[in-house]
């Protein structure tokens, strides 16, 4: 008999060191997969990093090209400022570049590459100025409209192009290693936790068995059988758990949007709550109010709230309201917390990701007397919020990237990049509808904000800079959502006008002269005086089936229009 008790207590032990074991597993995991997460981060902050430097070098270039052809038509030296300038940012931003990539070989040929044909490019702009400057205007003209010109920029673009293409490439193969790690993390941590519930029942069993053979150690037995019971519906619980959030993960990574990561949330975080009521607010901008995104329950919330109404935005910690209404709770729960019963509590949690706040879950939930399962409850409550926040985080960081490499930073309209590739596509179309009959037809208007340098030397670049974002207001305003406003380099703007006629054109050029026209900037509280622009504007197919004839023509009758007095607006001769 007392063999047998032993054996019995020896197997008992080695079940308990082997459920402990897998426990530890199981949080080591966890945190693996939470550093993981963090890893893809880095990888997406990298690749803004290189992105960034690869437009500012496309830009710079493409503002050296605009200075020198405005130069080459008008023959004012003013004109040739934005070339140096440019020229000087180009190294600035060819050594951001060299740093973002000095741990990766691969792309130092791509590197050379970039600086060989950015040299060419240069050499041709220098070569075109020097003969300008000489008096040889005629060569001048004909070295730009030379096909070598065309070919050097077609080659800075090939280059930069080749080196985004591998950038995005090592970053997604990047994220698509971390993800599979992850989700094979969580396929150990379920196996886990599984290995956890079998243990604990062989726990039960061993335990039952031993209460039948000892009468006398019958209560003992009763109580560990109870204890193992909760453990093993705690197991049970966290399985589940844990399993919902690792569907909801996988879902989370692969959302377009918020709005879409949104619609997951409403379906699969009600459950991961485990709340009778609540709500989940959601904030566009660090000072912005936070809306409500979704409702569950029987309780209603009010719609949005800034963050100073909430403790737990405030405090970056979970905050339980007092059963009172007062100065302790929060101002957006002052009705709500009014109708809740003693049985109830309400509870705001901040959503949060990198140490920015990204919304607030408020949560009404039956009160726990058991101490050790309330904690559970709210353990479970952080541990889900934590990974849901990691994930909109990452989500908010690729639409960030995304909106940077197609805006320009300072007007918020569109790049030069992203014309150059819509406009492409436009014309295209364009080709295919006129082929059918049903196009009414498509213009460029190219955009100059007249005296420009005026405002900078007189009021500083602040003062230049409001300039710019005043008209891109106007711009953004008077444009139709399949038209393309953009910035195209320094003061000047460009607007890809989609089936549109001739004389419709005409009309909407006039309208953005005038709405500029009527802009009022006050500084110190005096006016910086009148803000004009002149505009070339050229239509598809009179003066040309391709986007670099209309770029010409409309460049031309921009310049035309500066000639004849600026504050007007000519079609292309």
């Amino acid at each position: 008999m007392t063999n047998q008790n032993n054996r019995v207590r020896s197997l008992t032990t080695t079940l308990w060191v082997l459920l402990i074991v897998s426990i530890f597993t199981s949080a080591v995991l966890t945190q693996r997969s939470l550093a993981r997460l963090a890893d893809s981060r880095e990888v997406v902050a990298h690749s803004l990093i290189v992105n960034k430097a690869l437009t500012d070098l496309r830009t710079q270039v493409l503002d050296a090209e605009t200075s020198q052809r405005g130069f080459l038509l008008s023959g004012r030296a003013p004109y040739l400022q934005p070339y140096y300038t440019a020229l000087s940012q180009m190294r600035q931003s060819r050594g951001d570049l060299g740093i973002a990539l000095s741990q990766d070989p691969a792309t130092v040929s791509q590197l050379e590459g970039l600086d060989k044909a950015i040299a060419a490019k240069l050499q041709d702009l220098d070569r075109a100025l020097s003969l300008k400057s000489e008096g040889r205007s005629t060569q001048s003209a004909e070295s730009v409209l030379a096909d070598s010109a065309n070919q050097t920029m077609n080659a800075v673009r090939v280059a930069l192009r080749g080196l985004e293409t591998d950038q995005v490439v090592r970053t997604n193969l990047s994220q698509a290693g971390i993800k599979r790690e992850i989700e094979n993390y969580y396929l150990v941590l379920g196996a886990s936790i599984a290995a956890n519930l079998i243990l604990l029942v062989g726990l039960v069993l061993r335990f039952r068995n031993a209460a039948i053979q000892s009468d006398a150690s019958q209560r003992e037995l009763d109580d560990r059988n109870n204890e193992l019971s909760r453990l093993l519906a705690t197991a049970a619980r966290r399985n589940a758990h844990v399993q919902g959030l690792s569907e909801l993960n996988r879902f989370l990574q692969s959302c377009a949007d918020q709005a879409e990561a949104a619609g997951l949330l409403k379906q699969h975080l009600p459950p991961l709550m485990g709340a009778t009521s609540g709500a989940l607010y959601l904030a566009d901008a660090v000072s912005e109010p936070l809306r409500q995104a979704f409702i569950w329950g029987e309780k209603l919330f009010i719609d949005s709230f800034g963050p100073e109404e909430c403790w737990a935005a405030r405090l970056r910690q979970p905050f339980l309201q007092p059963f009172k209404t007062g100065s302790a709770s929060c101002a957006h729960l002052q009705s709500a917390c009014a109708s809740v019963t003693h049985d109830h509590h309400i509870q705001c949690l901040p959503l949060m990701a990198y140490g920015e706040l990204l919304g607030i879950v408020v949560l009404e939930a039956d009160k726990v007397s058991d101490s050790q399962e309330s904690l559970e409850i709210e353990g479970n409550r952080r541990f889900a919020l934590e990974q849901v926040g990691l994930s909109i985080g990452n989500l908010k960081l690729r639409e960030s990237l995304r909106q940077a490499s197609i805006r320009d930073v300072l007007t918020g309209l569109f790049n030069r990049r992203y014309f150059d590739e819509s406009s492409q596509r436009e014309l295209l179309r364009a080709v295919r509808q006129q082929a059918k009959g049903d196009y009414a037809g498509l213009a460029l208007m190219m955009i100059d904000i007249d005296h420009f340098k005026r405002f900078n030397d007189e009021h500083g670049h602040e003062v230049g800079d409001q300039v710019l974002r005043e008209v891109a207001q106007v711009l953004q305003a008077q444009t139709r959502g399949s038209d393309v406003a953009a910035r195209y380099g320094g003061e000047e703007f460009i607007i890809l006008l989609a089936d549109i006629t001739d004389k419709l054109a005409m009309e909407r050029a006039e309208r953005v002269r005038m709405a500029v026209e009527q802009l009022v900037l006050h500084v110190d509280g005096k006016s910086v005086g009148s803000i004009t622009v002149s505009i070339g504007l050229a239509q598809f197919p009179a003066y040309g089936t391709k986007i670099e004839s209309l770029l010409l023509a409309s460049d031309k009758a921009l310049y035309e229009a500066k000639s004849a007095g600026r504050n007007r607006v000519l079609q292309g001769t």
